[in-house]
């Protein structure tokens, strides 16, 4: 396989092109790729390391987009998808294929817990839906589901009250060794990765990267939420149109606010 080509990137850009050029600098920095379970063994060995994990909070298109362009540079990463998306439906099939496809391609997945859907809960609480959720995604895909990550987690996870029975990624015990990154609000906190990632500033990272943020071409954030919410509803529509006789006039994409 061709060595991708290594670009700068003096000032923060969302968009794919800029995101394979990100993979490209931690790849010629030697970084190999692992899923969460390796973390501990890997703490503990030489040379870099990253734990590549994707939050699915709106778009699994984007997440397929981005799955293709990682399996293309041999680079895989772990996808945490919801079951309570107010995005996407998790059971129906066309967004099961999506995630069955992301699979297909050698990447990992893990439970997206948003326990806010929930109403108040105490430790103990957020942990024993956590359990049920993550065993109806395990039924779902026919497969071990791992590692959790919390949707906009609160300061009960954040400070360690929280245990579960699986891997956690806000967990300190759990990714010891490793700092972690992430593109929340389509920022980085240290500039973009490809900048530092040659320098082994962290050797041991866990990068967060949201699918939803990287396009085709740079947008503002108030674009690509717009850009977001078409796409979702022309697929629902596409459903529609293939399944329900009585949706003969098809509402037009104009007619989004």
């Amino acid at each position: 396989m061709e060595s991708p080509k290594v670009t700068n990137c003096p000032a923060p850009e969302f968009t794919l092109p800029r995101y394979r050029a990100i993979l490209a600098s931690a790849l010629q920095a030697g970084y190999s790729f692992i899923d969460f379970p390796s973390l501990a063994a890997a703490a503990n060995t030489a040379g870099p390391t990253c734990a590549l994990r994707h939050d699915c909070d709106n778009s699994l298109t984007a997440a397929l987009r981005m799955a293709r362009l990682e399996a293309g540079m041999g680079i895989c990463s772990t996808y945490f998808v919801m079951l309570r998306s107010a995005m996407y439906n998790l059971l129906a099939k066309p967004n099961s294929d999506i995630v069955r496809e992301i699979l297909s391609l050698g990447h990992h997945l893990g439970l997206h817990y948003d326990y806010s859907a929930y109403g108040p809960l105490d430790a103990n609480q957020i942990a024993a839906h956590c359990e049920e959720e993550r065993a109806l995604l395990s039924t779902l895909f026919g497969q071990p589901v791992p590692v959790v990550s919390f949707h906009q987690p609160t300061a009960i996870v954040l400070e360690n009250q929280v245990r579960l029975l699986c891997l956690n990624v806000y967990d300190r015990d759990d990714t010891r060794g490793f700092t972690y990154i992430s593109d929340s609000n389509m920022t980085w906190r240290e500039g973009c990765p490809s900048a530092w990632l040659g320098q082994l500033r962290h050797p041991k990272l866990q990068l967060l990267v949201h699918p939803e943020w990287w396009t085709t071409a740079p947008m503002t954030i108030e674009e690509k939420w717009k850009a977001m919410l078409q796409e979702n509803f022309a697929a629902t529509q596409s459903v529609l149109l293939a399944t329900e006789r009585s949706y003969q006039t098809p509402l037009r994409m104009s007619h989004l606010p």
